[in-house]
């Protein structure tokens, strides 16, 4: 009986170290490694749709907030005889910002939440500037010094608060770009 377990000993042992012991043991490392290797390239993949889409997002929201920020800085600003109506670029204005807002709303979960508010703010503060324009533009509100506030509020939130929040919303994005 110990002559038969001392020769399984030594037939097992052999079997181990001839070979085949380290090739089952190569063939599960090879298994596992590919599993991970595996996993690995399935998340690079998702990270890079996911990074494509965020380009491709905030060009366009970047695109639309440039636009729609230079028709109200020329609404606000002084005009030449001939040029399109304040009515007409606040129009302009209004049609450049609901594709951002739209495109906004459809990638905000791949957005980060600070830019998100940045751009929330810049919104907010363009569509307020707009409501004051128009406001100083009806005909109803008496011409004089309650006229001229309106403007000057439109025109400071046109030339000095605004910019500052799309120069965030920039610097915010390339980061996001760059990596």
């Amino acid at each position: 009986m110990m002559d038969t377990t001392t020769l399984l000993v030594t037939v097992a042992a052999t079997l181990v170290g001839s070979g085949f012991g380290t090739a089952i043991v190569g063939a599960l490392l090879s298994r596992r490694f590919n599993t991970q290797l595996e996993t690995h390239k399935a998340l690079l993949q998702r990270n890079g749709r996911i990074h494509e889409r965020q380009l491709d997002a905030l060009s366009t929201i970047q695109a639309k907030l440039d636009e729609a920020l230079f028709y109200l800085q020329r609404a606000t600003s002084g005009k030449i005889q001939g040029e399109v109506s304040d009515k007409e670029l606040l129009a302009r204005m209004s049609r450049a910002l609901a594709p951002a807002s739209e495109e906004l709303s459809k990638n905000r979960l791949l957005i980060s939440e600070s830019l998100a508010q940045k751009l929330d703010s810049f919104f907010d503060k363009m569509v307020s500037a707009g409501i004051t324009l128009n406001l100083a533009l009806d005909p109803m509100v008496p011409n004089g010094q309650p006229r001229a506030e309106l403007w000057d509020k439109a025109r400071d939130t046109a030339h000095k608060e605004i910019p500052p929040i799309l120069t965030a919303i920039r610097d915010e994005a390339r980061k996001v770009i760059h990596g």
